[in-house]
């Protein structure tokens, strides 16, 4: 895990037997001594390779800390909506042979703003990652704690608990958004002093619940949250 911060970036991702008398074997000639062998992983000419290879461990940490100062830059417009945004995030990609990134998502957020993870995930996209060893993709995943700006109060942090009664109420849309997604949603959300959603991201269980993450942020801010009192409160939880 890396934790960065405001004042400082500190780093916190697969014969056969013969039957009966042998009969001697022609000389061989000189065309049948340069004639290949077959190769077993062969396939029409193709050789067979893995889907999934390694990635070089300090090549791949090496390019994540290339990204942190985008990173940093993602988190520090995001303050402009959400004065406190701050939150731990775990990244997934998928690399192909040229070193593309194919999928990126976060396993793990609680940052509490889908732009803020947006720019974040198309920092990483836009990266040129160490090519897979072995096989056609590569995987990486790497973690950072994001902390808030010191001079700022932090949000009340509340158990998700006090939103259950909100939560049912938005069941069938909540539903309706997943569109047959399986798997476990996390969602994180800032609510107001008068108990609006001020900001809020989802993180899905795998590449595939990424087309449900707007629909279900949408859904949450329509919500009308119990007040936390006279400041903003931050709360994490499953959908």
């Amino acid at each position: 895990m890396i934790r960065v911060s405001r004042s400082l970036l500190l780093l916190t991702l697969l014969a056969c037997s013969a039957c009966g008398a042998e009969a001697t074997p022609p000389p061989q000639t000189q065309a049948h001594a340069k004639k290949p062998k077959a190769r077993h992983d062969d396939l029409h000419g193709v050789r067979a390779s893995s889907e999934i290879g390694g990635m070089n461990e300090d090549e791949v940490d090496k390019t994540f800390k290339g990204t942190l100062g985008s990173l940093e830059k993602c988190l520090n417009r995001g303050t402009t909506r959400v004065e406190f945004l701050g939150g731990a995030v775990s990244f997934f990609i998928k690399v192909n042979s040229g070193g593309a990134v194919e999928e990126a998502y976060f396993e793990h957020s609680t940052l509490g703003d889908r732009e803020t993870e947006k720019c974040m995930l198309s920092v990483v996209r836009n990266k040129h990652w160490p090519k897979p060893v072995g096989g056609e993709h590569g995987l990486a995943r790497k973690s950072f704690d994001f902390d808030p700006p010191t001079d700022v109060r932090p949000p009340l942090d509340w158990d998700p608990d006090r939103i259950k009664t909100v939560l049912k109420k938005l069941n069938d849309k909540l539903t309706d958004c997943r569109d047959g997604h399986s798997g476990t949603f996390e969602a994180t959300a800032y609510v107001s002093a008068d108990g609006i959603v001020m900001a809020a991201s989802v993180t899905p269980p795998n590449q595939a619940g990424e087309a449900a993450v707007d629909c279900l942020i949408d859904t949450i801010r329509t919500a009308n949250f119990p007040s936390p009192g006279s400041y903003p409160a931050k709360v994490t939880f499953p959908l």
